[in-house]
């Protein structure tokens, strides 16, 4: 979901600010890329290298791209300083996305960047042009992301969008500019998402090809509760952006909500791949330097979470064991980022030999430890090693780690330690034969997971599986079939056609 996204393309030892805007390691003026999608269109400008990376520029920018992005937009400025939308597009990309604000400094950058858009603009500009630079403006104070000023520039775009109706560009921004306006009385992401779709499917009616709407479109359908909506138009998105690794990822936050979990798997690997070519490209470390480009934990934790779903070891080991190595030594990260990194130690310890899974050293960052000594308790107990199972529960805290706080994650983190003491607690219970004892830890855990607000960070979800899966086995364990089909049936709610809740099923029906 969105919320979830203001975190997820950090790196563990950046924030998300510094995530954005991390320097390019390239040498000169950054080259016209292809492979990113479309986004752009005819400006003003007697200067056709500048109208060439006008549109780049916002190529890149529907793609998350968005370093990329603001480079290319500043080498259109250069080129032509006299282009008033090459200006806008720096304003407008160097500003708030949908996953990172910027701090005053840099919106009082943007004020004057659009100010200078607007004096060009009304000695040579379009009509449309100078709408969008007037709408821009209304960003430029108190508009670092999520504020009233990105209210007051979704609103203006909002009327845009009604002034040129038969104008694609004018519509997904209007949409992009919603997606990030303040959340205020009922208003939640999932009304913010439907808010947003008349835009984008009127956008696609105009362009069916626009790789932003689709982008767009898909993420306002996950957080609206129909990602089956965009299934269609996902699938698009890696064909018609083949170098973007975010859009190639795209489609897995509709594959995952639909239980096309080998499809998000595979999506997110391909999408890992275009990372680890553009870090080499760019001269860094493809082991290590593929970490500060934006969205590569995403991506990697993402497919982490198809491949863990679909039983995929090879896949699970491939985006796990290097996040691992990443992981292990650092000393600094935040609550989120320390709780994804756990997935790499969920699919080590599934899928590693028992001997390499106990190997492995233990991290340093207090939440991502107590994820780790939670992997081994799993290895052990499919091992049937009781007193290790409990070993590795005794080194986890029972009420988590300091404060719980909805603002800063460390709430959901800490829930997320809940779920895993109470699940390997219920392993314990199952293996000394205590099958209610079980049934009650294993239903606590599936209650902090269904619940607020944890059920609401799905980007994707914190806890890999649904712990419903282990109160049906409890239920089969005391003998109850009829309790554990509905246990089952709870479990298919929380993951839509899980391959072992079905076979679960199967199975009892039997």
């Amino acid at each position: 979901m969105l919320r979830s996204a203001l975190l997820a393309g950090a790196c563990l030892m950046a924030t998300p600010a510094l995530a954005q805007h991390h320097a390019s390691s390239m040498d000169g003026p950054q080259p016209l890329l292809d492979g990113y999608g479309n986004g752009g269109w005819e400006i003003t400008t007697d200067v056709p290298e500048a109208q060439a990376y006008f549109s780049n520029a916002m190529e890149l920018g529907h793609a998350f791209a968005h370093q990329k992005a603001i480079d290319a937009a500043r080498r259109a400025v250069e080129l032509d300083p006299n282009c008033a939308m090459c200006l806008w597009a720096d304003a407008l990309l160097s500003g708030p996305t949908i996953n990172y604000t910027v701090d005053a400094e840099r919106t009082e950058e943007n004020r004057l960047k659009t100010a200078r858009a607007k004096d060009l603009a009304a000695a040579n500009g379009t009509e449309l042009e100078r709408d969008l630079i007037a709408a821009l403006e209304h960003r430029d104070y108190d508009g670092g992301g999520r504020s009233e000023g990105d209210l007051r520039y979704a609103n203006a775009m909002r009327h845009l969008a009604v002034k040129h109706p038969r104008v694609e560009k004018v519509q997904t921004l209007t949409a992009a500019a919603i997606m990030n306006e303040p959340m205020s009385g009922d208003l939640d992401f999932s009304a913010l998402g439907k808010a947003v779709l008349p835009y984008l499917e009127w956008a696609m009616v105009l362009d069916p090809d626009s790789t932003g709407a689709i982008h767009y479109y898909v993420h306002a359908t996950e957080v609206a509760g129909i990602p089956e909506a965009s299934i269609d138009v996902a699938e698009k998105l890696p064909v018609l952006a083949p170098k973007a690794s975010h859009l190639v990822h795209m489609p897995s936050h509709v594959f995952y909500w639909v239980g096309r979990y080998q499809d998000a798997a595979d999506v997110n690997l391909a999408a890992v791949n275009i990372g680890i070519s553009e870090a080499e490209a760019l001269g860094m470390n493809p082991n290590e330097g593929v970490w500060d480009l934006p969205y590569h934990v995403h991506n990697v934790v993402f497919g982490l979470g198809g491949a863990l779903m679909a039983d995929d070891a090879k896949t699970a080991l491939e985006l796990g064991l290097p996040l691992i190595e990443h992981s292990r030594d650092a000393e600094e990260a935040g609550f989120y980022l320390q709780t994804v990194a756990g997935a790499g130690y969920f699919a080590a310890s599934r899928y590693l030999p028992l001997d390499e899974t106990m190997a492995l050293e233990a991290p340093k960052l207090p939440f991502l430890k107590a994820l780790y000594h939670y992997a081994r308790g799993e290895a052990l107990a499919r091992a049937g090693d009781l007193a290790g199972v409990k070993a590795e529960l005794a080194e986890m805290p029972p009420e988590g780690v300091g404060e719980r706080k909805r603002e800063d994650f460390s709430l959901l983190a800490n829930q997320t330690l809940d779920i895993a003491y109470r699940v390997l607690s219920g392993r314990i219970a199952m293996m000394e034969g205590r099958n209610e004892d079980a049934y009650d830890l294993f239903l606590e855990a599936a209650e902090i997971q269904e619940g607020e607000p944890y059920k609401f960070l799905a980007d994707p979800p914190l806890w890999w599986f649904p712990v419903r899966r282990e109160t049906a086995a409890a239920k089969l364990a005391m003998g109850d079939i009829e309790g554990a089909e509905q246990e089952i049936e709870r479990a298919l709610d929380v993951r839509p056609l899980d391959p072992v809740a079905m076979a679960m099923s199967g199975n009892v029906a039997d």
